[in-house]
């Protein structure tokens, strides 16, 4: 691991930091050096800004679409992360980490009426254009307008059709059509025939890159992200630290209806699970997890914090996974992540709400 006496605060004389680096908001708010620092909404990429390094590796093995700052959609490449922004403002909102979705119909580019077969489980319809969509056959959902064109006005209809063939007539020009399942629409999957499917993104830092930077008895994590749509049954996780088979893991998650969690693994054994405050979906949020031995805290938006001061901290954590866990196969953020900061020390609970403001 790498010293830890450059991670400490710098002070002059009156406790102000020095250094070019106080400069940064979150920084001067911490007074504290951080030893990682993701800035994924200002930067646009997967390098650190503490050292300069990529140390994020990330994979996604198929493209995917996402939202330019100029409010059109664009296509990134296999392996190739998205960094997404809001349609109407082009505002970025940082790394994009979705799960492994399939759209069933064909030709969504301007879609034709057409017969898709649908299993009994929740399903999302969405597409832009002006025109209409009736679902008849297995499904009672009705017809579905659309009232306008970009992804700033999308619109969507989750309904759960009973098994078996769903006809899709259409009427007027709709475009970028999708239909998958889940109960909630994420981004935009082109289909030209046949059904495609977008794999899940893939973020994650392992081996040196990670142990170079965490350290292993004391910590504090930070998370600027945009509130997630939440499954029922599922958690999805903002960032997980594991060992490489969840033995044991620090997660900071999110579960219904909008609740943030800090769930911790010890030796298999879930010993601390803590909520504090909530973060509605597409709402920008900002949470903190500091943790030493019997000393622990979670503070989302500058909350009063949440402790517990029989803390066992997790032994043996190799990597650490943004917006998913593990496996990456259920529980992912589909959501944003603007920021991802770690320091090297327990922060305070006063500077744990300071950060989070």
């Amino acid at each position: 691991m790498r010293a830890l006496g450059a991670s400490r605060t710098s002070l002059v004389p009156g406790g102000v930091l020095a250094g070019p680096w106080v400069r940064d908001d979150l920084w001067r708010r911490a007074r504290a050096v951080p030893s990682l620092d993701l800035r994924f909404a200002d930067n646009k990429s997967l390098i650190d800004a503490v050292t300069g390094a990529s140390l994020v590796t990330f994979t996604r093995a198929s493209s995917g679409t996402f939202v330019g700052s100029d409010g059109v959609l664009q296509t990134a490449a296999t392996n190739v992360p998205r960094f997404d922004h809001n349609p109407t403002t082009g505002e970025s909102l940082g790394l994009l980490v979705e799960e492994q979705r399939t759209n069933l119909l064909l030709n969504s580019g301007t879609l034709s009426t057409q017969s898709v077969t649908v299993t009994a489980v929740a399903h999302t319809l969405s597409f832009t254009g002006t025109g209409t969509i009736t679902l008849t056959g297995t499904s009672t959902a009705g017809p579905l307008v659309g009232t306008g064109t970009g992804e700033s006005n999308r619109v969507s209809l989750t309904f759960t059709p009973t098994a078996g063939s769903l006809t899709l007539t259409v009427s007027g020009t709709i475009t970028n059509a999708q239909l998958e399942v889940g109960s909630f629409r994420t981004s935009y999957i082109s289909t030209t025939g046949a059904a495609v499917t977008r794999n899940a993104d893939v973020a994650s830092i392992t081996g040196s890159a990670f142990s170079g930077w965490y350290r292993q008895d004391e910590g504090t994590v930070f998370a600027d992200f945009n509130g997630t749509n939440i499954a029922s049954g599922q958690f999805p996780r903002i960032f997980e630290f594991n060992d490489g088979a969840s033995n044991n893991a620090i997660r900071v998650q999110q579960y219904g209806p909008n609740t943030v969690r800090a769930s911790i693994v010890t030796a298999t054994v879930t010993q601390f699970a803590a909520d504090n405050g909530s973060v509605a979906v597409g709402v920008r949020g900002k949470t903190a997890f500091g943790s030493a031995l019997n000393d622990a805290a979670l503070v989302t938006n500058g909350a009063s914090p949440t402790t517990d001061a029989t803390y066992l901290v997790p032994s043996g954590l190799t990597q650490l996974s943004i917006g998913s866990p593990l496996n990456a196969s259920t529980n992912v953020l589909n959501s944003t992540i603007r920021r991802l900061t770690y320091w090297p020390s327990r922060l305070s609970n006063i500077t744990l709400q300071q950060i989070t403001q």
